[in-house]
């Protein structure tokens, strides 16, 4: 249309006469509509369709409408959805970035029903000869697929496809057939060869395009192997234009992406660049290529694509997550590959567009330095980083959680604890916050050790010193410590003696002799009264009150409260007044005072190389640790243990030869110590036996024999280590601690399955009970509080079935009936020989599969506490799939080890056996996959046969019986 609005005016109206015999209608397209009663009478444009001639005016009018205030406003909202959502759109350079930086999501939420409405305005309101009409039933498929609902734009490309194929006087041809095909040649496109005034006055066909719009419909119903056919079709289709190949390889890309071919992807998508509308977006799909043939393991054509990604991009985050995706991929090519990245990095921070990715920048710095294993230029990097993280949280933690590995690995501990506490760790990945849980609270507490070692050794060394170097000393750490707090010099501190006269005070709002400027527009007088405030007050916090001390400490203490420290915040607050007595007496000059000191060293020492042992399972750490406890504590009564645990280091670092020697040792300073007497008889390291004793103290804690459980495993552990835990052990052994309230200990248990068995069943049940068990005071105040009145029952239940311990149904016995016998009986009757008395013959089971019947779960040697958990398991599962169905359970004990779950009853022994069949293998792997499957069965049973089985007080017999009934089942 914009080609034919460019003749002039005075030739208008000659071209079109001319060119109208080569316009015609646009073929076999029809409205059928279902119309309200009064309005049955009236007739749209459409449904006027060949009532009347087709004049060139009309055809004008129609034309030039249809296309500028219909399809042309409808397009352009589209686009606007289309481009609303991908601003919406956050990338994530670290995964496969997705094929479109937009989701189908965002554009549904959007006014796209506005465009389906202006589309169909656009159809019914003008006349169906319109060289417009198959572009408006294309928008309105297109609209239709970006609104999610792909059956309704299926239907509308397969009406493109068959109303405007070709026709032969009107009559449909068959798509495909011998009469359809062009010169010999299968076709199913529509050929686009036209007259040259048909190009001008009429947009290209539609149809073909429905044809790509389709399989794209197909590939987001994920229905590959149609959208597969279709472009398959297509490619060998000679006639399908010239003009749609980029859109077709744009497609067979997308297909290949989502089918996990990704060099055949990244083929095909280098192909269909040309379709990007921005250069960003060029860009992008250049960095999607490299990522794709990174994972086809081809390098050197990913490095080739991201150093496109790079001198296209216009986003600070591609730009340098490319280079360090070239870094990792070129390293082990390239010898200076790291340090020419690392450079164009900090380049890149100087320049004032990136200032606002400062913080992304340093940290991706950081990142390549750790590749080189330069920790303290990273430690720098990443402080950088921190430093410049302006609203951007989620950098920061990230940045955080580094450093703290950064430091973790360098051996700086306090610095590291204190940058776990500074992250957010809501906002790290799940990997990430897994880490920060396994670490931060033991690295807290090392760090707490640490400060008391560092602290004693500073006053140990201070106590060496000659005494008027120490006494001077004193002296300048008691004036630094009253200036920090803000207090004036002592008067002992003043000299009195001299002969110069007190200066009298300067008055800051002066103005200078030769300078009569403004006070805060003048840097020296700005200086100058800084430090007059520094020495007279010393460094205060901008808070209320900051000129009394205690409310600066009051403030700062509520920031800085520790719950490690908590118990020693009273000792610590005591001395609030500084003088040097004070420093004085706390330097260990005397030999109880050294001996004080050490102590509290060697203890601090031991906690922290246990903690690095059994808490972080940082053999290393610990390893130095026991190392240094060794060398400075060689008369310690602590020795024997020390040597005990550093064996045990020694043996999981495979240092056998230390390991024996360290035995020695124990063997001859401690011959009849209990450790070293466990090292020389103590516990097989053999596999087959060590699983053994494992499961031994399984089942143990499952059957209730918990001091001998914990004390075998903690002998155990001590030998072995983790490396023969299981899921289930830590699982029970937790649930036993969060029965006796030792939350600490359970959160650690817990928080080593989501460690060691991440894919584990038990690992989603582990972190609902940690998520629980943070919780655990809140929803005990709740319910200690909560206030429940509950209605007067009229009937009495006879099995509390909320009840969690095994109990007896009560026997309910009748009055007996009381007979009135006559005094005396006189009777014709003869006398006859009294009844033989017959034999009873035993109770037994008797099998009706139409009676009700329970669920039975035995449960054998499985102490109360995890009967418990396991009635609580299964009542959780049949809420979430049998939320319809009320499925009482009821705990009985039969006999002194075994106990029955029994659930329902159900109608009958089809819907029991159902129930079981359904559900047996989920109590493995689901349900309560922490009992191993020996200790437990599942069968069904009657009521009448439940009271025999409970009156004889056994159940082998009737387990027997149901196994012999159904041995595929039960």
């Amino acid at each position: 249309m914009r080609q034919f609005l460019k003749y002039p005016k005075q030739g208008l109206l000659g071209i079109l006469l001319f060119c109208c015999a080569f316009l015609h209608a646009q073929p076999n397209t029809s409205i059928e509509l279902t119309k309200p009663e009064k309005y049955q009478s009236r007739l749209l444009p459409a449904e006027k369709t060949g009532n009347k001639k087709f004049t060139i005016p009309k055809r004008l009018y129609n034309n030039t409408v249809s296309h500028y205030n219909y399809y042309y406003n409808a397009s352009v909202k589209l686009n606007d959805i289309i481009l609303a959502a991908k601003n919406q759109h956050k990338e994530d350079y670290t995964q496969l970035l997705p094929f479109y930086n937009y989701s189908l999501n965002e554009t549904a939420k959007g006014q796209i029903d506005s465009v389906i409405y202006k589309c169909t305005a656009g159809i019914l309101l003008h006349d169906l000869r319109s060289d417009w009409v198959d572009q408006l039933y294309l928008l309105m498929g297109n609209a239709y697929m970006h609104r999610k609902d792909f059956d309704s734009a299926a239907l509308v490309f397969n009406y493109i496809n068959y109303a405007f194929a070709a026709k032969d006087d009107g009559y449909d041809l068959p798509i495909g057939s011998n009469l359809s095909s062009k010169g010999g040649s299968f076709s199913i496109s529509t050929d686009e060869k036209r007259n040259f005034w048909k190009k001008i006055s009429s947009p290209k066909p539609a149809r073909n395009e429905s044809f790509l719009f389709q399989s794209r419909n197909f590939i987001e119903q994920e229905k590959l192997a149609e959208a597969e056919a279709l472009l398959q079709i297509l490619a060998a289709d000679k006639f399908f234009p010239e003009r749609l190949k980029t859109t077709w390889n744009e497609y067979t890309a997308y297909l290949l992406y989502k089918e996990k071919q990704f060099d055949s992807a990244a083929f095909y998508l280098s192909k269909a660049l040309p379709n990007a509308n921005t250069k960003l977006e060029t860009a992008r799909w250049e960095y999607l290529i490299a990522q794709m043939y990174s994972l086809s393991n081809q390098d050197s054509l990913s490095v080739v694509w991201y150093e496109k990604a790079i001198s296209h991009t216009t986003d600070p985050l591609m730009d340098v997550y490319a280079r360090l995706n070239i870094v990792a991929l070129s390293s082990d090519k390239k010898v200076n590959a790291v340090n020419f990245h690392l450079s164009q990095l900090l380049a890149m921070a100087k320049k004032e567009k990136y200032q606002g990715f400062r913080d992304l920048i340093y940290y991706a710095a950081a990142e390549l330095e750790i590749r080189q294993n330069n920790l303290k230029n990273a430690e720098n990097w990443l402080y950088k980083s921190i430093n410049y993280s302006e609203g951007n949280n989620i950098q920061k933690s990230k940045s955080y959680f580094l450093l703290a590995e950064t430091l973790y690995k360098n051996k700086k501990y306090i610095p590291a604890s204190a940058a776990y506490d500074s992250l957010s760790i809501s906002l790290l990945n799940a990997t990430e916050a897994s880490t920060v849980n396994q670490k931060k609270s033991p690295l807290k507490r090392i760090a707490l050790s640490l400060r008391s070692v560092n602290r004693e050794d500073s006053l140990q060394r201070i106590a060496l010193l000659p005494e008027p170097e120490r006494e001077a000393l004193l002296k300048a750490i008691l004036k630094k410590l009253r200036k920090e707090k803000g207090l004036k010099d002592t008067d002992s501190e003043t000299s009195f003696g001299s002969g110069n006269a007190i200066a009298a005070p300067t008055d800051l709002f002066a103005p200078p002799s030769g300078n009569t400027g403004f006070y805060f527009m003048n840097n020296s007088l700005k200086t100058k009264g800084l430090s007059d405030f520094k020495a007279k007050w010393g460094n205060r916090p901008n808070i209320d009150n900051w000129r009394r001390q205690s409310a600066i400490d009051r403030n700062v203490g509520a920031i800085a409260i520790d719950n490690d420290q908590k118990p020693n915040s009273s000792k610590a607050t005591q001395n609030t007044i500084l003088s040097i007595e004070t420093l004085r007496d706390s330097i260990p000059t005397t030999t109880e005072k050294l001996a004080t000191s050490n102590d509290t060293i060697l203890k601090a020492l031991i906690l922290t190389a246990g903690i690095f042992q059994y808490q972080l399972r940082d053999v290393l750490a610990a390893t130095e640790t026991y190392e240094e406890i060794a060398k400075r504590f060689t008369e310690s009564s602590e020795l024997e243990e020390v040597w005990f645990q550093l064996h045990n280091c020694y043996q999981k670092e495979n240092e056998l030869k230390k390991a024996d020697s360290v035995k020695q040792l124990l063997n001859s300073f401690y011959p009849k110590g209990k450790n070293n007497q466990l090292l020389q008889s103590g516990v097989d390291l053999k596999p087959a036996i060590t699983n053994q004793l494992y499961e031994n103290i399984y089942n143990q804690f499952i059957e209730g024999k918990f001091d001998e459980a914990i004390a075998n495993k903690k002998k155990a552990d001590a030998q072995l280590g983790n490396s023969y835990w299981t899921p289930q052990l830590l699982y029970i052994e937790s649930v036993y601690y969060i029965k006796q309230k030792q939350d600490s200990v359970a959160k650690i248990r817990l928080n080593e399955i989501n460690r060691l068995f991440p894919s584990s069943p038990i690992a989603e049940k582990a972190k609902t009970m940690l998520e629980v068990l943070n919780k655990r005071a809140e929803i005990e105040a709740y319910l200690t509080n909560l206030v429940v009145e509950r209605p007067i029952e009229v009937v009495e239940r006879k099995i509390d079935l909320n009840a969690t311990n095994a109990q007896d149904l009560p026997i309910v016995s009748k009055a007996p009936t009381v007979v009135k016998v006559p005094e005396k009986v006189t009777t014709n009757l003869p006398i006859t020989a009294a009844p033989i008395e017959k034999i009873v013959a035993p109770e037994t089971y008797e099998f009706n599969a139409s009676d009700s019947q329970y669920v039975a779960i035995a449960l054998y040697k499985v102490d109360p506490i995890f009967v418990s958990e396991a009635r609580n398991a299964f009542n959780r599962f049949n809420q979430e799939r049998y939320y319809g169905q009320k499925l009482p359970i009821n705990v009985i004990r039969v006999t002194e080890t075994e106990q029955i779950l029994l659930m329902g009853p159900f109608k009958n022994a089809a819907e029991a056996s159902t129930y079981t069949d359904k559900n047996k293998s989920l109590a493995a792997s689901r349900i309560m996959p922490w009992l191993t499957t020996d200790k437990y069965s599942f069968s069904i049973i009657s009521p009448k046969n439940l009271a025999l089985l409970r009156k004889k007080g056994e159940t082998t017999t009737y387990w027997q019986l149901v196994r012999n009934l159904f041995p595929d089942k039960y």
